[in-house]
């Protein structure tokens, strides 16, 4: 039995260690094919994450919640993700077949990519599910693990290889195979360690149709959440220069770095609170809300003072926008950063609904102030109009945080004494409760 405060420690070493690989990868794709050409395979990402989003049903969501609140056995649930990514990993790629030949794409008649996509598509659910089962065990470690492992051998054979025409040319589809190998690597573990405890092959009707029921209100809120940090991309492509989609698309992934930290206290506070409860959290959860606020302030900070010089640097020269348009993303950094905790809190208790009202909102800002200022101003607009709905995002979730706690607003912004002390410690440090063992039926 382990310490939430345990749980956090070994959740940011491995997890961290995970962004620390993709982000030394990023740079290294970012090196090997400049702004323009890296904007085009992230943005094939980003098309192909959208279907992913979809055909994977969230249901990751839902069988974390049942497996952390022990009304399911992660073994029965493990086999059904399986079953799901299978089938929808084919519905997956034909629907993507469909939109390149609508589009009329060059990849169309690439027999290599289309399987590539396939093998991304089903790495990526994998992946998706399997990670998540593991943190609905509270095993943060392996999965990490794995993760880190693929991505650093991926990036020793962009080292390796980059000076190889075959290998350029071919590159997008071994990018697209290293997820393939990472949601196998998952899968395979899952099942080593854990399996069903009785003869049946899924879960029972009944609770099944309560983890389908939760997972589709989960669609729902990652669908718009998604679209609340993805849409701009569509903007960008269709109003900007290629260059210019490249600079703002790894501008927005050093970004979602700063996102780490809160998304890992959240990910470990999901299933915790979903086993016990809220009752007498308030005080930590305004703590981990203001920790994290200032912690990636001076991130960014340092970022602000040093990265003038040193983004370019470390990106390239065809980088040379990307410093200012992380500059003007730092206010909806620091919005969704702190409303991670704020998020988790709510999805915990069953009320999705409060997120999916927040991410609509923003949605609504980001999409309007996009068409209407874009065209006109230029790409300098698209990280102030994310800002703005990052911002609104975070004002409607603490307003009805406030509303049923009555928690002052200081409690949220303002870093008191005792949190110096805690803020190399684990960001959860007040929630003492011991993690229960799960009792699965």
């Amino acid at each position: 039995m382990k310490s939430i405060s345990g749980l956090v420690r070994q959740h940011i070493l491995w997890r961290g260690l995970y962004f620390f690989s993709m982000l030394l990868f990023n740079i290294g794709i970012a090196r090997f094919f400049e702004a323009e050409k890296s904007g085009q395979i992230f943005f094939i990402v980003s098309n192909l994450s959208l279907l992913l989003l979809v055909s994977g049903a969230s249901l990751e969501s839902g069988f974390t919640y049942y497996i952390s609140s022990d009304q399911l056995d992660e073994g029965k649930a493990a086999n059904f993700c399986l079953a799901w990514a299978t089938g929808a990993s084919l519905i997956t790629s034909i629907v993507w077949w469909l939109l390149l030949h609508i589009s009329h794409s060059y990849y169309l008649g690439d027999p290599a990519f289309l399987l590539a996509s396939f093998l991304f598509i089903l790495g990526v659910l994998f992946t998706s599910y399997f990670t998540a089962l593991f943190y609905a065990k509270k095993e943060f470690g392996l999965p990490n693990r794995i993760l880190s492992l693929v991505n650093i051998v991926m990036l020793i054979s962009l080292i390796w290889l980059r000076n190889k025409p075959e290998y350029k040319s071919h590159f997008i589809e071994i990018y697209f195979s290293g997820f393939f190998l990472q949601g196998i690597l998952l899968r395979i573990f899952f099942f080593r360690k854990y399996s069903g405890k009785d003869g049946r092959l899924f879960p029972p009707g009944s609770i099944l149709k309560k983890v389908m029921q939760y997972s589709m209100i989960a669609l729902s809120a990652n669908l718009i959440y998604f679209l609340v940090n993805r849409i701009d991309y569509w903007f960008v492509q269709y109003y900007c220069s290629a260059s210019e989609l490249g600079n703002y698309i790894q501008a927005s992934r050093l970004s979602q770095l700063l996102f780490v930290l809160p998304g890992i206290v959240g990910s470990t506070l999901f299933p915790v609170l979903s086993s016990f409860g809220h009752s007498g959290t308030e005080k930590s959860l305004t703590q981990v809300i203001r920790s994290l606020l200032w912690i990636n302030g001076g991130v960014c900070w340092l970022i602000v003072s040093l990265g003038w010089y040193f983004i370019p640097l470390i990106f390239g020269a065809s980088f040379d926008k990307m410093y200012i348009l992380f500059v003007l993303l730092i206010p909806g950094v620091l919005c969704t950063s702190m409303n991670y905790p704020v998020t988790a809190w709510f999805s915990s208790s069953n009320r999705i609904n409060v997120n999916i009202r927040g991410s609509v909102l923003a949605l609504v800002v980001i999409c309007i102030g996009d068409l209407l200022f874009l065209p006109l101003l230029g790409i300098l607009v698209a990280p102030i109009v994310s800002s703005a709905g990052y911002f609104c995002y975070y004002c409607y979730t603490v307003y009805i945080l406030r509303k049923e706690n009555d928690v002052p607003l200081k409690e949220f912004l303002l870093l008191k004494k005792s949190d110096l002390q805690r803020i190399l410690k684990p960001l959860v440090n007040d929630f003492t409760e011991p993690v229960p063992e799960n009792k699965v039926m």
